[in-house]
C-alpha cells in the first residue's frame, strides 16, 4: 500500500449489486472507492447528482429495530454468498449484472496505467460480488495521515469472513488503550471501501454500529462473507 500524494486522480463509474460506485486511481494504484451516495464521495465532473445522500452512517431500521443494534454472527456453514444470485432486496440505485461489463471513465485523457488499475479493481469486485474472491490484488494508494494509514493497514489484515472491534483493531495497529475515538474516526475516513474492509469492524458487543455507505450495505457485505445478521 503506497502513500499516495498530490498527483492527479482519474475516475470511473462502475455498477454493482449495491448501487453505483465511483473509483479513483493514480498511476501508482487505486486511491478511492465510494458508493456515489456516500456523504464523503467526491463530487467530480461527470458524476451525476444523487437523489439522496447517506448522511448518517448509523441510520436505518429493519423489522422495526435500528439496524445499528443488529449483531453479526458467523453462520453455521460459513459459506460465502453471491450478491448477483441473492433474492434479498437491493438499494434502489442497484444495477443489474448486465450493466457491470465496462467502467465509464470520467476523464478522456486518463493515462493507460490508471485505466488498467480502474479496470482491475472493477473486475476483482465482480468476482467478490459473486463470492469467487476473498482478497484483492489491485495496488492501493490511499491518501491520508500517517495515523490513518496505520489503521487502514491494520484493516487490510482483517481477512474475509472475520470481524474485529474498534479496540481490537487499534491493538492490531500497535496502539494502546485510549485511542478508540481516533481509531473510529480513521475507520470512518477510509477512502477505499470494501477493498480496505471497514465493513468488518463492529462495536465491542458485535453490533453493527455504522457504515459510511449505509448500514443496509454493511448487512449485505457481511452476509456475502458468511454472517447471519440478527
Amino acid at each position: 500500500m503506497s502513500g499516495g500524494g498530490d498527483t492527479m486522480l482519474f475516475h470511473a463509474i462502475i455498477g454493482s449489486p449495491l448501487g453505483p460506485i465511483l473509483l479513483a486511481a493514480e498511476e501508482a494504484g487505486l486511491a478511492g472507492l465510494y458508493f456515489t451516495d456516500q456523504r464523503d464521495c467526491p463530487r467530480v465532473a461527470g458524476l451525476e447528482a444523487t437523489v439522496a445522500i447517506v448522511s448518517d452512517p448509523s441510520a436505518g431500521r429493519q423489522s422495526g429495530r435500528p439496524i445499528r443494534l443488529f449483531k453479526a454472527q458467523r453462520s453455521g456453514d460459513g459459506a460465502s454468498g453471491d450478491l448477483f444470485a441473492s433474492g434479498a432486496p437491493k438499494p434502489p440505485d442497484a444495477r443489474p449484472s448486465a450493466d457491470l461489463d465496462l467502467p465509464r471513465f470520467l476523464q478522456g485523457d486518463s493515462p493507460s496505467e490508471a485505466r488498467r488499475i480502474l479496470r482491475q479493481a472493477q473486475h476483482e469486485l465482480q468476482d467478490y460480488w459473486r463470492g469467487d474472491r476473498r482478497s484483492f490484488d489491485v495496488p492501493l494508494s490511499p491518501r491520508g495521515t500517517d495515523f490513518q494509514r496505520k489503521i487502514w493497514a491494520a484493516l487490510l489484515a482483517v481477512p474475509f469472513g472475520s470481524t474485529l472491534s474498534y479496540g481490537e483493531l487499534g491493538e492490531r495497529a500497535g496502539l494502546g488503550a485510549g485511542h478508540g475515538r481516533a481509531v473510529g474516526t480513521a475507520v470512518g475516513s477510509n477512502p477505499i471501501s470494501i477493498i480496505i474492509p471497514c465493513h468488518r469492524i463492529l462495536a465491542r458487543n458485535r453490533t453493527l454500529n455504522g457504515y459510511g455507505g449505509g448500514l443496509p450495505r454493511k448487512v449485505r457485505l457481511l452476509q456475502l462473507e458468511g454472517f447471519d445478521i440478527r
